[in-house]
């Protein structure tokens, strides 16, 4: 059976722009003002549109429990304050990528930053073969973002979008082990 490392909760990563950091409940304004902006939630799968204050309050709050239970990797991207947030859910070998970025901060190559210093993180761990991820069509940012850092599309599905209200396409992309080592020489 094969068990991830023990991620420590308060795990710190940092590249040249950012700081990866686990999330505090003080950055619930933020968090609800880069997630109640329809551009953005509407390519995320699990986040309504509005968010309210409210609603990040209780997603900090349930993070900190996953955190600590072991389940997930929740990584606030911090530029002088937080301005989004990359996470790696499920315990195994095959965690689910996901992430988001305030729009004023889109363009300027910061989230490619952010997914591949998790990426490179979590390939330290021998036990995680593959990370699989997806963006739902027309998403071509974010597909991009992934095509930079070696993932592949392995099939199209539908999801549902809680912004939308709807189910809509997506393509399915993983990064396997092998893959991400090729990539990174």
């Amino acid at each position: 059976m094969k068990t991830m490392r023990s991620t420590p909760p308060d795990r710190i990563l940092a590249t040249d722009r950012l700081v990866l950091r686990p999330a505090e409940l003080s950055d619930a304004p933020a968090i609800a003002a880069g997630l109640d902006d329809f551009e953005v939630t509407r390519w995320l799968a699990r986040v309504p549109f509005p968010y309210s204050l409210d609603e990040a309050e209780r997603f900090l709050v349930w993070e900190r429990g996953q955190r600590w239970g072991g389940e997930d990797r929740v990584f606030i991207v911090d530029r002088n304050g937080p301005i989004g947030l990359v996470s790696l859910r499920g315990r195994g070998a095959d965690p689910v990528l996901g992430y988001w970025l305030s729009r004023q901060h889109w363009g300027q190559g910061l989230m490619s930053e952010a997914v591949a210093a998790v990426v490179d993180d979590a390939f330290a761990d021998p036990m995680i073969e593959t990370i699989q991820s997806g963006v739902f069509e027309g998403n071509q940012r974010s597909l991009a973002i992934q095509t930079k850092l070696g993932f592949e599309i392995i099939g199209h599905s539908r999801q549902h979008n809680l912004a939308l209200r709807r189910d809509l396409d997506h393509i399915d992309t993983q990064l396997t082990r092998t893959r991400h080592a090729e990539f990174k020489s």
